[in-house]
């Protein structure tokens, strides 16, 4: 809802400041919304967990919001009746409060930055075994793991599994357990 408001307005000051620019009534009125559809489509990206590990994908995606974000702010405070802090902070506010209600929905309940820490998310058994779930994270990290045994000749550590995945320390050291414990019951069943 914060984001909303903050959306609805920063567009009536951009439209305000494409109709000073010189842009017609219809430019004007579709210039915030390439300016906010940036944003838009950058906050979907910000909250969308990751498919593969690495951050090239995800600077792109911080890069689009952070230039929609000083775009929307200098549109917003051009659009200001005087350049005195009140109507400054009244123009410059809504992309400010963009910024933070994506920041705060990014790292609250539901957010991708949010740690696993529930007893269905781990497995039953609360021992990180989680074979059959599906757990897209479990999955890549079972692929690290399988390449960087092929690599190094050696299995995949919790911190370098954490980094590649961009996960938190228990959740790494959750997924290299049950990898390892993967293997072990796969080698078991296979026999000598």
């Amino acid at each position: 809802m914060v984001a909303g408001v903050a959306a609805y307005a920063s567009y009536i000051h951009q439209r305000e400041f494409a109709l000073q620019g010189g842009a017609d009534a219809t430019s004007a009125a579709l210039w915030p919304l390439s300016v906010d559809g940036l944003l838009l489509l950058s906050t979907v990206g910000l909250l969308k967990p990751s498919d593969r590990p690495g951050t090239r994908g995800r600077t792109v995606v911080w890069l689009a919001f952070l230039l929609g974000i000083m775009v929307s702010l200098a549109a917003n405070i051009a659009a200001a009746p005087a350049l005195v802090w009140k109507p400054v902070l009244v123009a410059g506010w809504p992309p400010v409060a963009l910024l933070l209600a994506v920041e705060l929905m990014a790292h609250g309940p539901g957010g991708q930055v949010k740690e696993a820490d529930s007893e269905d998310e781990i497995g039953e058994g609360g021992d990180g075994s989680n074979q059959e779930s599906g757990d897209p994270l479990l999955e890549q990290a079972r692929r690290l793991d399988a390449r960087n045994r092929q690599r190094y000749q050696r299995p995949i550590s919790a911190e370098s599994l954490r980094r590649e995945l961009r996960v938190g320390a228990d959740r790494s050291r959750q997924l290299v357990a049950t990898v390892r414990a993967d293997r072990s019951d796969n080698a078991a069943k296979v026999g000598p």
